[in-house]
């Protein structure tokens, strides 16, 4: 099977100024046509560190895909890296990618200065990927059989490009099949899953492969892998050891592959022709973001409230005063106020509400902190659960909303 090393330049990764995403969205763009990554690095702006680490990187592997270095305030050091890695200095000019770049400062109304300009030089002895999202050209160096791409750093021109890298290796390299299917669950913890399936798993044959991918927000993955042989008998193997453990697990799965709690839940309100309506406290619209983040969410999402202060909860949503003075916004009669609120106040099929408290402050030995009350408001019932969480304010609000998603759907009959 071919291999592949992924490699990110730059100083701004390295001391975690930025996220580096593009060696994750590169690794799934590559394990998608049979590439598998077998190594991955980060590595500062330092021309002779970048040229030690792209040689040790094809010593490696049979593909290399670097990125970043290329802009013009960095001198095109990953440029000047690739012409030493080729064997010869000399650069020139690539029209096809100076016409790009002269049509960008046109655009913007900028004068064409020497430095972009000088983004259209590549090394003599590469080929040139023209990239017509930016200034900065993808460069490829055929190196001893192997193949070294060189895209920008900027995530949504690296992502443009990686079609021509693909399309390149593809026509280059005799690839093997892979095959990957994934079922997704949530509400069991990894440990207490592994131990659910352990027997499944101890049958799995050699050449098919299992990795646990748990998320907070997401819920715990199990993908299911073969790498080689013919594509259709692996994908007939893989499909009844899925089918076995999705039965196993039941509601536990909500989806496969791709979906996420959002996903599906979208999905089956649209077939039902039904809406849907948030009433949120300690989640702070963030259940509304994830629904609407949903191509074509605004034909099941009619619209939500941030209830934070108790004022809101009762002016807007008709929260009971008694019940705020009473059992408190932390609490199962409060969320399911808010749930019933929502749902009369956006005239939906359903709603749902949250009320917590995200932490690090607020929490009291019987409300700590981490703690939530959610509800689902229907047609024909109200439902509400409390869940605990242990983590910093941001993690708790992830998972307050997934939970609260997931509730939904349980809920649902999802």
């Amino acid at each position: 099977m071919l291999t592949a090393s992924v490699c990110t330049i730059g100083d701004e990764i390295l001391i975690g100024q930025i996220v580096d995403t593009n060696s994750a969205y590169i690794s799934k763009e590559l394990n998608s046509i049979g590439i598998k990554v077998n190594f991955m690095l980060s590595v500062p702006d330092e021309e002779e560190q970048i040229v030690n680490y792209l040689s040790l990187s094809l010593s490696r592997s049979d593909i290399v895909i670097v990125t970043g270095g290329l802009g013009p305030t960095k001198d095109d050091i990953t440029k000047n890296a690739l012409a030493t890695l080729s064997g010869s200095s000399r650069l020139l000019y690539n029209e096809d990618q100076l016409s790009v770049i002269r049509s960008i400062c046109h655009k913007r109304g900028i004068e064409l200065s020497d430095l972009n300009r000088d983004q259209a030089l590549v090394p003599e002895k590469c080929e040139v990927l023209t990239n017509n999202m930016g200034t900065a050209p993808g460069i490829l160096l055929r190196k001893e059989g192997k193949l070294l791409f060189s895209l920008p750093g900027v995530p949504y021109e690296m992502a443009n490009l990686m079609k021509k890298v693909t399309g390149e290796i593809i026509k280059t390299k005799d690839i093997e099949d892979i095959y990957h299917k994934t079922l997704i669950t949530f509400g069991i913890p990894e440990s207490s899953l592994a131990n659910m399936i352990a027997g499944w798993e101890d049958n799995l044959p050699s050449e098919i492969k299992l990795a646990y991918l748990p998320d907070p927000l997401t819920g715990v993955k199990l993908r299911l892998s073969k790498y080689g042989g013919n594509i259709n008998d692996s994908k007939k193997a893989i499909n009844e050891h899925f089918a076995a453990l999705k039965d196993m697990l039941g509601n536990a799965v909500y989806g496969e592959d791709n979906d996420t709690l959002e996903s599906v839940i979208f999905r089956f309100l649209k077939s039902k022709s039904a809406t849907l309506s948030t009433a949120e406290s300690c989640t702070g619209g963030k259940i509304a973001s994830m629904i609407t983040s949903v191509p074509g969410s605004s034909s099941i999402f009619a619209g939500g409230i941030i209830a934070y202060s108790n004022e809101v909860k009762i002016k807007s949503l008709g929260v009971d005063p008694a019940i705020l003075s009473g059992s408190g916004a932390v609490s199962e009669e409060c969320v399911r106020a808010m749930a019933q609120g929502a749902r009369k106040m956006f005239n939906t099929s359903y709603a749902v509400a949250t009320s917590g408290i995200a932490g690090p402050d607020g929490g009291s030995v019987e409300k700590p902190s981490g703690t939530v009350w959610i509800a689902v408001a229907g047609p024909d019932f109200t439902v509400a659960k409390k869940a605990v969480f242990n983590g910093d304010r941001l993690r708790n609000i992830d998972r307050f909303s997934s939970e609260t998603l997931n509730f939904l759907r349980l809920n649902l009959g999802i």
